[in-house]
């Protein structure tokens, strides 16, 4: 079977149960660089020889090379799975695949401790600091900040549970699941948030369908204006999506475990341990007092 044929009655089905912003970046791809160079081979007839080749050649940079391959061998073992790839043939992405040299981008920005406590006091009265805060405080990616609605956050505990993303994906501002099953997960945000939050929302007479970032939810203008803030401020800057590194690295910092850390981050390699873990608020409440201090004392 030809690959572009396979990718046509099969692949491209599968493509569209991930998530708007996958499904975008691997159609894109495998449009500009897997179908016109694949598209017209047999399947089986795609080795080693051919790949290398292929990655040697005009690719504007490493991860771009990278990620075509990454959507050629996905449909190569998808065609195994699915019976269409002769069984005598051995994979050819399982041994001597030589990829590009990724360069070093060195640690993700974050933010320091003090660094934090400015930022926070900064986007006081912004339209999108509830989102700042929960990006702060509870270490969410950027879809999750901006897909948190008010009636995901109880305001008594401070539990908050996270339930929903929001992406724009081709120009369109679009609501997604989760990125993963571990994502959906409580998180707790620490006193002080919990009481600017309270306040946020009377000033704003929010009802619990409301999105905490008002009417105006997208996440490109939320990263756009709270760089243009910060610099107007003078404060410390990193994009919402580095919050994250932020919350990791500061609680890093107050002596938290990994564990407990990649359990409030919701990663998705502790999916199993996810399963039978149970929501315990008091060592949520007992870790974020830890982070707050270390933040209120800088």
């Amino acid at each position: 079977m030809k690959l572009k044929d396979y990718y046509r009655d099969y692949y491209d089905g599968y493509i569209s149960q991930l998530a708007p912003s996958t499904q975008e970046g691997y159609r894109s791809s495998i449009g500009l660089h897997v179908l016109p160079k694949w598209g017209e081979w047999e399947l089986h007839e795609i080795r080693v020889r051919h790949i290398n080749a292929w990655l040697a050649g005009d690719f504007a940079s490493p991860g771009q090379a990278d990620k075509a391959y990454k959507c050629l061998r996905q449909i190569i073992r998808s065609a195994m799975g699915d019976e269409v790839y002769p069984e005598d043939v051995v994979d050819p992405t399982t041994r001597g695949v030589r990829k590009p040299r990724m360069p070093h981008r060195g640690e993700a920005p974050h933010l320091t401790a003090r660094q934090t406590k400015e930022l926070l006091l900064a986007v006081v009265g912004y339209e999108y600091e509830p989102s700042v805060i929960c990006g702060v405080w509870l270490g969410l990616r950027r879809c999750e900040q901006c897909g948190l609605k008010w009636g995901d956050i109880d305001l008594r505990t401070g539990v908050v549970h996270v339930r929903r993303g929001v992406q724009r994906v081709a120009g369109e501002v679009v609501v997604t699941e989760v990125k993963t099953h571990s994502s959906a997960r409580p998180v707790m945000l620490p006193r002080t948030a919990v009481e600017r939050m309270r306040e946020i929302k009377r000033e704003r007479r929010a009802r619990a369908d409301d999105w905490i970032m008002g009417d105006r939810v997208d996440p490109e203008r939320y990263s756009r204006t709270l760089k243009a803030l910060c610099r107007r401020k003078g404060v410390a800057h990193v994009a919402p999506k580095h919050l994250r590194h932020t919350f990791d690295s500061l609680h890093h910092a107050a002596k938290t475990q990994d564990s407990e850390i990649s359990k409030m981050l919701g990663h998705a390699s502790l999916q199993t341990s996810y399963r039978y873990m149970e929501l315990d608020e008091d060592v949520l409440r007992s870790l974020q007092r830890s982070l707050e201090r270390k933040v209120l004392r800088a």
